[in-house]
This record gives structure tokens, sequence and C-alpha cells, in this order.
């Protein structure tokens, strides 16, 4: 093929002919001539040395899968397995558009001897969730005047898995201690009266109690038998329902309404793990894309983050086929929080909602309210301003309508925005804990 270089060329040979014939003049003409005929021998002479056998191409990344806004070094190894030499050859690794490059170049021009090899390596910035793709890697072979060009793909993509940011449970995890979160956050732990570590106080001696309780010291100066009582802690089980309708994908880029859900999902299971609760998440639109049961296992909170970060807004909103399959699967009774922004009908959603608490489950709403997502009102001219809080009215209206039928139910739908949605989830998951809801 030929550069741009050679394009160059070419113009200026047709524009020689040109003048020279206009001009009558013989050595423009000439000259001409010369640039053409030029390039054009010179093709496929390239052409039959043009051949990038023995070049081997390899990548190598540090790790598969991280977490967005996380970095990833990416290491290039090119080697010449043939008996020839490349005067210059180029290599081009390609990286996602929505990516960084941090540190480094993701290409390198060089010459390359029999039996050598070449690297470079470059660092990348992941900034979005979701699955990605490294490459391809492409070489291509010049010839000495830089007129002519030959490419070919070497190496093929590499898959990445870009988990939700952890940023927000790296702050929770500043604070350090139990007690800590407990004064910044509210977070308490259930706690009921039996076996447990945490002293509660003392009771009188009843017949039947263990010897091992009695506290002989207390019962001294009381002149009465006593026994020690310790805090038990119980465990709730909570199930995450994200929706991944359309709609939810609304809002600023990478602040969306969806990936406002997806990191409440992901501290919200965080928490729960941290206390030895049990939380599953299920991701829905109009079907199910992935369900975790709630669990403790060591991988659990790894198998959350596979589902939520291949979550994509589109489709409708199916309530019931969501609620019909975590109810299946789900024997024990649980406080289901639903994120979503009630935007559907509401019909589908009162009859999940009416399937859910007929079978023993409790629920919560939280729903992002689309306005409070988008760009500030401040930014709008004066009919665009009109407009958006006539839309803001209506949805709003709309959206009491649908929180006093689920409160029939028993349902409170807390509205939230980008400031608020974190601390809500913080709040619900201490005030699940406080009053025992859905415990086992």
């Amino acid at each position: 093929m030929i550069t741009q270089r050679g394009f160059v060329v070419v113009f200026a040979g047709v524009l020689l002919l040109t003048s020279g014939f206009s001009f009558i003049n013989f050595y423009l003409v000439l000259l001409g001539v010369y640039c053409v005929i030029g390039l054009v021998v010179t093709l496929p002479l390239f052409a039959l040395t043009a051949n990038l056998a023995g070049i081997e191409v390899d990548r190598e990344i540090d790790k598969v899968k991280v977490f967005s806004g996380d970095f990833l070094r990416v290491r290039v190894t090119i080697r010449n397995a043939s008996r020839r030499h490349f005067d210059f050859i180029e290599v081009h690794d390609q990286y996602p558009e929505t990516w960084i490059l941090a540190i480094g170049e993701n290409f390198i021009a060089s010459r390359i001897e029999p039996g050598s090899s070449i690297t470079f390596s470059y660092i990348l910035q992941a900034r979005m969730r979701g699955r990605y793709y490294l490459g391809p890697t492409e070489v291509i072979m010049r010839d000495r005047l830089g007129f002519h060009y030959y490419k070919r793909t070497l190496k093929e993509q590499t898959e990445v898995l870009v988990y939700p940011t952890w940023k927000d449970v790296r702050r929770l995890e500043s604070f350090a201690k139990q007690r800590q979160l407990g004064l910044m956050f509210g977070a308490h732990r259930t706690k009921t009266v039996g076996m447990g570590t945490d002293f509660a106080g003392f009771r009188e001696y009843v017949p039947g109690d263990e010897f091992r309780l009695i506290d002989w010291k207390s019962s001294a100066k009381r002149g009465d038998m006593v026994v020690k009582q310790w805090e038990q802690e119980k465990n709730v089980q909570l199930i995450c329902m994200v929706d991944t309708s359309g709609s939810m994908g609304n809002g600023y880029p990478e602040n969306t309404k969806l990936e406002y859900a997806i990191r409440a999902a992901v501290l919200l299971t965080h928490l729960g793990l941290e206390r030895k609760d049990l939380v599953g998440t299920c991701v829905f639109s109009d079907i199910v894309h992935g369900y975790v049961p709630p669990g403790t296992r060591p991988n659990h909170m790894y198998d959350v983050l596979e589902i939520l970060a291949m979550a994509e807004p589109k489709g409708w909103s199916d309530y019931e086929t969501a609620i019909a399959h975590v109810v299946g699967q789900s024997k024990k009774r649980s406080l289901i929080i639903w994120m979503t922004d009630l935007e559907e009908s509401p019909a589908p959603l009162l009859n999940a909602m009416k399937t859910l608490v007929a079978n023993g489950h409790r629920a919560l709403v939280i729903s992002p309210f689309g306005p409070w997502f988008e760009a500030p009102v401040g930014q709008f001219g004066p009919v665009e301003k009109v407009l958006s809080e006539a839309v803001s009215e209506e949805l709003w209206e709309r959206r009491n309508k649908m929180a006093r039928a689920l409160s029939r139910f028993g349902i409170n739908v807390i509205n939230v925005g980008p400031e608020d949605f974190l601390p809500t989830i913080i709040r619900t998951y201490e005030q699940a804990k406080q009053r025992g809801v859905a415990m086992f």
C-alpha cells in the first residue's frame, strides 16, 4: 500500500507533468515522469520483499481483572525468528478508546535483526466497568524511502474484565475499626441475649444454669448467686435488586443512575460480608441477567462483581420475572432492597410486591430520581429550564402515586440523588440491623 509520502510524490509528479505540458517545458515533464514511474516501479519490488513471516508478537498483562480506576501494565515483545533483517517496522498495540494511556506509548518503530527481539511497555488506566479487549497488535513494514508499507495483524485481542469501582469501599475501610464505622455511619449490630463474646450484664441464678456462668465475685458481694449474660449478634439476610433497564442509563457519563446503583450494591455487599450477614444480588431488566444467592463463600464478593461489571442499561423493567426468580431460590425470609427509577408501568411492580409479601419477605425501594442526575437547571436556557421543571413535576407526582400504592404493602420508597445514594444504603443497612429485619 502507498503511504502518505507516496501520495505526495504521486501528486507532485502529476503536477509537474501538467505544468510541463502547459508551459512546454521538457525538464518539468521529465521530472514528473520520473516521480510517477519511480513510484510505480518500486511498488511491485516492495511487494516481492514485503513478508513479515518470522515476526512473532507476544502481549503480557499483569492481570486480566481490574477495578475501575486501577492501572494495568502491558508488555509487548516482538521477536524476529527469521534469517532476514527488517530495516524499519512499526508495531501498534491497540487499547480501548475509553481508557487512558497513563505512562509510555502503545507503539514502537525500530530496526530488528535476525534472531533478536525488542520489547516495549506502557500503563493504562481503566475508566469504566465492563468487558474490554486489548489489541489487536498490528505490525507495519515500510520501504527505505517510506513510499510503501505492508500491514499485518499478528496478535489477537486479550480480554480484560473491569469490575465496578472500589473507591467507596476503600473510603469506608479508611475508618479502620468497627467502632469508628459505627460512630461515622451509625452501623450497629442486632443484639440478643445469649451465648456470645460481649458482656451484657448480670441476672439472678436460676436452677439449671451452667455453673461456669456463675460470677463468684459478684455473687459474694451481693449475697445471692448471679450469672453473667452475653450479647449474641443475629445476622440478617438481604437481597439487592439492581434494575438495568434503559432508563437507568440516564445521567452524566460514569455517574448515571445505574452506576450509582451498582456502587451501592458493591458497598452493601461489602458491609454485609464484613458483618457476617448474607447478601445476595440480582441484576435484571426484561430478563434476569445474573443472580448471586445470599451467602458468605470466600469468592462471594467476586461473584457479585462479575455480574455487576457486565450490567448494561437496556430493555425494560420486568419486576415480576425478577422477583419470581429470586423468591423461587430464596426460602429464608429476606429484606429485598430494590434499586430502580420507577419509570415503568406501576402494575407489574405492584404485582411483584404482592408476590414478595405473600412469601414472607420485606421490601424497600431506593429510587434514583432522574432529573437529579441530569445537568443542573442553571446550565439550561429559559425554554429548557421551563421544560425541565415541568417534566420534573410530572415525574414527581407519578412517583408519589406509586409510593402511596406501595405503602399499602408496608413498602417505603426513598428518593435519592447522586449525593445521598450511598449514605442511604449505609443507613438502610444500619436500620435493618437495629430492627433485626429478616433475621436468621
